[in-house]
């Protein structure tokens, strides 16, 4: 019977990366270091991982890229003048709506105002998505992967078509004096976006365009936003400064407000206030002072949820029980984590995620920027096939600076 064992890797302030195999299988679980370095100048802002790759974003304004199959490190993509705020590979969803990787399209966004879809396959700069006037704080990607949509300080929401590398549109939070901090696509087919402010949690129509409800956190500010499939469930999972981690039920998010109370709250402009009866369906609470990010895993032993803090401590948590497993003091001042398979480096798997990846890269689709057919995206209807295809695009230049 394998082990219960997987890999978590954390960036720092300290501009390091670390990496630890945790093992939940023996009577107290063991963390072994992998690998422990410095990988930029600056402080590490974000990670993200997808099958053997992995890359990494900081204030340095450079995306590093590793291999983590031989432990080494690939090149540099350079293509923003910004610290790199989020990194985020193209994902799909299985038969029970949870995320699985794709390994095809890797999206960073930065502080110069724009977001770069790069190409896994060569990573090539396929094209930069620019239209907001500010920082972008963040962003997600649709699961169809056409579509993404990001917030930044410019007060707005704005939509991509990944197709066309192009905006789609924009909606402004002009009811709100805070900026989108965090956005992710929820729902059946991503028919509601979720932003987070510093202090509220907007749950938006996507067909409509307007607030469908609001939660606000008081005092508390928010410090990150996901969206989880846990026992069929759909939960969007905030974590803040307090330290605690809240899971939201997105059943009640989504239910319609009634009539008599929907005339008293909403206002001109069609937004709707928070309902004070909604309460976080559980609460997770395991650090001193902030939650800086989560990351979620789950195997065929359960489903944990990976937390790191200001405190320098990583916490490992077993959704089932809603309880500690394993806990890590790493000794830094921890921003990003991300968490994989612990068989990424084992042999006997290595021959299957390339053929995969064989048959995962195809041909570009042929979407075009058509309203319509984005509004059809978004309500989850499939695209119409173009009947003149595009044929001999340019190859463009590809920004890697080798090591």
């Amino acid at each position: 019977m394998p082990d219960n064992q997987f890999r978590i890797t954390v960036g720092s302030y300290e501009h390091n990366i670390l990496c630890l195999s945790l093992n939940l299988s023996l009577p107290q679980p063991l963390f072994t270091p992998i690998f422990h370095f410095q990988a930029h100048s600056l402080s590490v802002k974000c990670l993200d991982i997808s099958k053997r790759y992995l890359v990494s974003g900081s204030n340095d304004e450079n995306i590093r890229i590793y291999d983590l199959q031989k432990r080494k490190e690939l090149g540099t993509l350079l293509g923003h003048q910004g610290s790199i705020t989020n990194l985020r590979f193209s994902k799909g969803t299985d038969a029970d709506g949870n995320e699985i990787q794709l390994n095809k399209w890797l999206l960073s966004a930065s502080e110069d105002n724009k977001m770069i879809v790069w190409r896994v396959k060569d990573w090539e700069n396929f094209g930069s998505l620019k239209g907001h006037t500010a920082r972008i704080n963040d962003f997600d990607i649709h699961p169809s992967n056409r579509v993404a949509v990001s917030v930044s300080e410019d007060h707005s929401i704005r939509l991509w078509n990944l197709m066309t590398v192009k905006k789609a549109g924009v909606l402004k939070l002009r009811k709100y004096n805070q900026n989108g901090q965090f956005v992710r696509w929820c729902g059946d087919k991503g028919s509601y976006i979720a932003v987070g402010l510093l202090t509220k949690l907007l749950v938006f129509k996507t067909e409509t365009a307007k607030v469908h409800r609001e939660v606000d956190f008081g005092r508390n500010t928010l410090m990150h936003l996901e969206r989880e499939i846990i026992d069929g469930e759909e939960y969007l999972v905030v974590g803040l400064n307090d330290g605690k981690i809240q899971f939201w039920k997105t059943s009640n998010l989504y239910e319609d407000i009634p009539e008599e109370e929907e005339e008293d709250e909403e206002d001109d402009e069609g937004t709707k206030e928070k309902t004070p009866e909604l309460k976080p369906e559980f609460t997770l609470l395991g650090h001193s002072n902030r939650v800086k990010d989560f990351s979620f895993y789950q195997n065929e032993f359960g489903h944990y949820l990976v937390s790191i803090g200001s405190d320098g401590r990583i916490v490992v948590w077993d959704l089932k029980t809603r309880d500690q497993v394993a806990v890590y003091d790493c000794g830094e001042r921890l921003n990003c984590v991300a968490v994989c398979d612990e068989s990424i480096e084992k042999y006997d798997t290595v021959k299957k995620r390339v053929q995969d990846e064989e048959v995962e890269l195809g041909e570009p689709s042929d979407v075009e920027a058509d309203p319509e057919e984005l509004k059809n995206i978004m309500l989850g209807k499939k695209a119409k096939k173009s009947k003149n295809k595009k044929s001999g695009n340019k190859k463009r230049k590809v920004e890697v600076q080798l090591e």
